[in-house]
């Protein structure tokens, strides 16, 4: 409760500009507040500990295959690699809450990295090969560039055999320090997300005295921020960057996880976790309550169509970025989700009485 107390402190501004007037109906609260609650339970609390199972595992697989470091053991640890950040991908999308405290989600993922600070700082942690810069707290205030996915990629991406040279037991302790660490801060997150005292319990509280929230509207922005950050990011960071303006200023290697062949895979799942956040977390059902279902089937559809567009790309994103077909087919996508956007920040914020202000992305 404690933790939960100073992320609370540290987020009392809500970004959000709501229209000024008189107090919402009953019933419009009533909406708000259930778009919060099925958020929460049935969405972001159900990842979250997706993603802390995935973290024990991955803690696990590295434990076991510095033991031994064999070849079957490494692809285990591998595996559990690409589940996290699977599962990471699929919840990254929620910008508020625990996830900010003390800096989660860049200790995760630090990315974008344009200024390749990631390969940088391994690089000076491998040369000094410190083992006392491994311990727990120490390693947790270390640079976040070396602390999660991005590193543990380059790490991983050598191979079985790239631990077989003279720092590799080294590497291999920095390995399962870093996969330590990612299943903490994935812990952490989850049990802070708890409905008991956590920020679940927050949520409910909204418009109450003491509560970050004035009213329940709040949370519903601080959703709908989300979701359009991670739709935008997609369609901007994720595809719009590495593709350039033409086949000769492509630029693949700023396409995220491309180390490890994971861009595509990981495009795919951040889209469907925005659109289980979309259905499952209620908006699709308040649109419908409001008398708007056409609207609801044009953005259910619009998920749809972006999913299956990138599920069709026959290729990695890598490769897409480069080769004339695999661009036109991205640029249908970008095309695809700057349509969904706008939907979702025009018509749906309308419909629903809500101003989705400015995102957490804004300026990336």
């Amino acid at each position: 409760m404690q933790r939960i107390l100073i992320l609370l402190v540290s987020s009392l501004v809500i970004s959000a500009v709501w229209a000024t007037g008189p107090a919402r109906a009953a019933d419009t609260d009533g909406l708000f507040r259930t778009i919060s609650q099925a958020s929460v339970s049935a969405h972001i609390v159900p990842r979250y500990k997706k993603l802390a199972a995935s973290g024990a595992g991955l803690s696990a697989a590295a434990k076991t295959y510095c033991q031994d470091r064999n070849a079957d053991s490494f692809t285990a640890l591998d595996n559990a690699f690409r589940n996290y950040w699977t599962a990471w991908a699929s919840i990254r999308h929620i910008q508020f809450g625990p996830v900010h405290l003390e800096n989660r989600g860049f200790r995760i993922q630090f990315w974008p990295d344009f200024r390749n600070k990631t390969s940088k700082q391994l690089a000076r942690v491998l040369a000094a090969e410190d083992i006392t810069a491994l311990e727990k707290t120490t390693f947790a205030k270390t640079s976040i560039a070396v602390q999660g996915l991005p590193a543990l990629e380059r790490l991983l991406t050598k191979g079985h055999e790239g631990f077989d040279g003279p720092k590799g037991a080294f590497e291999c302790a920095l390995t399962v320090t870093i996969t330590d660490n990612l299943f903490d801060i994935a812990r952490g997150i989850s049990e802070d997300w708890n409905p008991t005292d956590g920020y679940a319990h927050v949520i409910a509280l909204a418009g109450s005295k003491g509560s970050p929230y004035s009213d329940a509207s709040e949370v519903t922005v601080e959703l709908l921020q989300s979701l359009l950050g991670e739709l935008e990011a997609s369609r901007d960071v994720r595809i719009g960057r590495p593709l350039g303006s033409s086949t000769d200023r492509a630029h693949p290697k700023q396409a995220e996880a491309w180390r490890s062949g994971l861009s595509r895979t990981l495009l795919l799942e951040a889209l469907k976790g925005a659109e289980d956040l979309y259905l499952s977390g209620g908006f699709d059902h308040a649109l419908r309550d409001v008398g708007k279902a056409a609207l609801a089937d044009r953005i259910s559809g619009g998920f749809q169509k972006a999913i299956i567009d990138v599920s069709a790309l026959d290729t990695s994103l890598y490769v897409a970025f480069k080769a004339p077909d695999g661009r036109i087919k991205l640029q249908a996508v970008r095309a695809d989700l700057k349509s969904l956007t706008g939907l979702i920040a025009t018509d749906l914020a309308v419909a629903l009485d809500i101003s989705p202000g400015f995102n957490s992305r804004d300026g990336d």
